[in-house]
C-alpha cells in the first residue's frame, strides 16, 4: 500500500529532527547493500551549491577505496559542522529484471487520473534499500516519473544551531560528471515531479528508508 500524504508529512517532520540517528551505524548498514559499487559513495560530503564528493576525492584520490575508519568518521563528523552530508539509502530502477519471488513486496498503482482505456504501458519500478528489495507498478502514461540509474534517494544530514537537520534528498549525476549533486525533496511540487513528496515512487522509498535507519539506543 501507498502511504499517504499525511503519512509521508509524518516521517519528513520526525526525520528532520535527526538527533536519535545513528549516523555512523546507518552508514555502515547501508555500505552492505552493494547497489552502487564501492562503499565510499554511500556517504558524501556537501560543499556550497549542493555538490558533493567522496572521502576519498577530499583525501586526494578519487579512485581509491577508503574503509569505513576513525579518518573517515572524522571527516563525515567535521562535515556535518558545515554544509552537511549526504547518506545514500536507496535506489530505484526501471531497468532491472526482477522476479515477482525475489520481492518483500509487490505494489500496483491504483489513483490513476486517467480512463482505463487510456492506460497501455506498465513500467516495473525495483525499489532497492540495504534490507529490503519491493516492486512497484504503475502504467507510463500516468505520467509518473521516476529516477534514472545515476540517482539514488536518501538524507542530507547537518548541524544547524547545535542541532541535527535531516531532509529526504535525491543525489544525481551524470556519467561524465566527476561530482554527484544533492537535490532535496518538497511537497511544493505536483506528484508528477522526480522531487515530490507526493510522488508515489518517492513515497515507497521513504517509507522503506524510514525502515532502514538505525537509530541510537
Amino acid at each position: 500500500m501507498i502511504p499517504s500524504d499525511s503519512e509521508i508529512l509524518k516521517i519528513t517532520e520526525k526525520i528532520e529532527h535527526a538527533g536519535n540517528i545513528d549516523i555512523k551505524k546507518t552508514i555502515e548498514k547501508t555500505a552492505t547493500a552493494g547497489y552502487l559499487g564501492e562503499k565510499h559513495f554511500y556517504c558524501t560530503v556537501i560543499e556550497e551549491g549542493g555538490m558533493t564528493h567522496t572521502v576519498p576525492e577530499i583525501l586526494g584520490d578519487l579512485h581509491k577505496t577508503q574503509p569505513l575508519d576513525n579518518l573517515y568518521f572524522d571527516i563525515i563528523s567535521k562535515a556535518l559542522d558545515h554544509d552537511g552530508i549526504y547518506i545514500s539509502l536507496a535506489y530505484t530502477s526501471a531497468n532491472l529484471i526482477l522476479p515477482d519471488e525475489n520481492c518483500e513486496k509487490i505494489i500496483e498503482y491504483d489513483d490513476y487520473d486517467l480512463d482505463e482505456d487510456e492506460l497501455e504501458y506498465m513500467v516495473e519500478y525495483a525499489l532497492i534499500t540495504a534490507d529490503n528489495v519491493w516492486k512497484f507498478k504503475i502504467y507510463a502514461e500516468e505520467g509518473i516519473a521516476g529516477h534514472e540509474r545515476t540517482e539514488d534517494v536518501g538524507l542530507m544530514i547537518n548541524i544547524i544551531d547545535g542541532e541535527y537537520k535531516a531532509y529526504f534528498a535525491l543525489r544525481s549525476t551524470d556519467q561524465c560528471m566527476s561530482s554527484f549533486r544533492v537535490l532535496p525533496f518538497s511537497k511544493n511540487y505536483q506528484k508528477e515531479h522526480p522531487l515530490s513528496l507526493k510522488n508515489p515512487i518517492n513515497k515507497l522509498l521513504i517509507k522503506m528508508i524510514d525502515e532502514n535507519i538505525v537509530l541510537k539506543d
